[in-house]
């Protein structure tokens, strides 16, 4: 968990980069930079290192996070066995749901080879918040379509094949939209095939189906896509 030692009693200015950022996260998009600064007042950025526990499931919601770098294992405890639900990446914000409800943490948040975050106190943003009806349907509305794009993600769990699975997440890294493309996976493999919901010999095959479009697994987690259009057709189709 965040150490209490690591939070100052008056955290420095933050600086225009970090707004920025917080302007391009669904939670703060389109709210205007007086009040964001306002919102999150008191907010830290704080480094943490690889396996560093974020916070547990069940834990009582004192501080919400921003990622500003770095990877985030989102998993939940299902009868004894851990089950990675999401990577968070950068501009995710972590914990927003348990913000408004209930005000303990949902899932286990665990960091991935190191991650920078911005740690908002959870009182005082709802204090703020409260007298703002129009920040706070804004914010409402964004966390109803992340819901509904962890709702889509399920049912690609349910309909799509491995092979679909692992080549939507492979679209999901492409910086373009067509012709040939080189990919790397961010973490490791069977970290993704936990996310994915599949054994990492699963992955393996479907690196393997993938082949026959021209996806080549090469050493250092590296992936070329031949054709990229080819990839998504695949992805998309409904004969599965």
């Amino acid at each position: 968990m965040l150490a209490e030692g690591s939070m100052t009693e008056t955290p420095p200015p933050l600086d225009k980069g970090v707004l920025l950022q917080l302007q391009f996260t669904p939670l703060f998009s389109g709210v205007a930079e007086a009040d964001v600064r306002q919102l999150i007042a008191g907010a830290e950025v704080v480094t943490l290192p690889h396996d560093h526990l974020l916070y547990d499931e069940g834990q009582a919601v004192e501080r919400f996070f921003v990622v500003l770098d770095g990877h985030i294992e989102l998993s939940i405890d299902c009868e004894g066995r851990r089950s990675v639900v999401e990577v968070a990446r950068k501009g995710t914000v972590l914990g927003d749901a348990a913000l408004f409800a209930g005000r303990r943490f949902l899932m286990r948040a665990r960091v991935l080879t190191g991650a920078t975050v911005l740690a908002i106190p959870a009182g005082s943003f709802l204090d703020k918040l409260e007298p703002r009806f129009d920040i706070l349907l804004h914010m409402l509305s964004t966390m109803s379509f992340r819901l509904r794009m962890l709702v889509r993600q399920i049912a690609e769990l349910k309909l799509k094949t491995t092979a679909q699975r692992l080549g939507s997440f492979l679209l999901s890294l492409a910086a373009v939209e067509k012709g040939r493309c080189e990919l790397r996976f961010p973490y490791d493999k069977r970290l993704v095939a936990d996310e994915l919901g599949m054994k990492p010999e699963s992955l393996s095959r479907a690196l393997g189906k993938l082949g026959k479009l021209g996806v080549e697994s090469l050493p250092d987690n590296v992936v070329m896509v031949a054709d990229i259009a080819r990839l998504r057709a695949f992805c998309v189709e409904d004969d599965l």
